[in-house]
């Protein structure tokens, strides 16, 4: 379509025809709050892409991506990669290394998730059920404290009994499929 075809279209004319109208119809305070906008958005859009990208805190996953999108760059405009090879593979180790640290932070992150989630079910916990050593374990188990022999002692013989408990789990599930039969 050439752009003769482009200027004489009807539909074009009639839009710009209606746009001229409206603006005409404004009074001068509108026309300047919009000549305003306008130019804020033009110079907006040029600043705001490198703004973006300073004031914007990358994510792990982002800022990995973004390397190996670089390292796919600098392969693109290689032509003999047989002279690159100590290059490449420091390229190779840094990616892998973005990667480690990457999934490292997850871990711990998770580890962080989990560990708050079974503080808040262990709180649920009657302080009754368990006698008062037995509890001093648990706390310190789970806030990484200093164990004592006698710590661990109270914690295995707590591992005995839950599973001895589960054991006579099964035969009440039993006893009580039969009494709802």
């Amino acid at each position: 379509m050439s752009i003769d075809k482009w200027l004489e279209d009807e539909e074009w004319v009639e839009k710009k025809r209606r746009k001229e109208e409206q603006y005409k119809k404004l009074s001068e305070e509108e026309k300047k709050s919009l000549e305003v906008k306008s130019i804020k958005n033009l110079i907006g859009k040029k600043q705001q892409d490198p703004q973006k990208n300073k004031g914007e805190i990358k994510t792990e996953k982002d800022y990995l991506l973004d390397k190996v999108i670089d390292f796919k760059d600098w392969l693109d405009n290689r032509t003999y990669l047989k002279g690159d090879r100590s290059e490449i593979k420091m390229w190779v180790s840094n990616l892998y290394r973005i990667l480690e640290s990457n999934t490292q932070n997850n871990k711990t992150q998770k580890n962080r998730e989990t560990k708050k989630a079974l503080i808040k079910k262990y709180r649920r916990i009657p302080p009754n059920l368990l006698d008062e050593k037995t509890r001093v374990a648990i706390n310190k188990k789970l806030y990484r404290d200093e164990m004592t022999s006698s710590d661990k002692y109270y914690l295995r013989k707590l591992k005995k009994e839950i599973e001895e408990k589960l054991k006579e789990l099964k035969y009440y599930e039993i006893l009580e499929d039969i009494l709802d039969f």
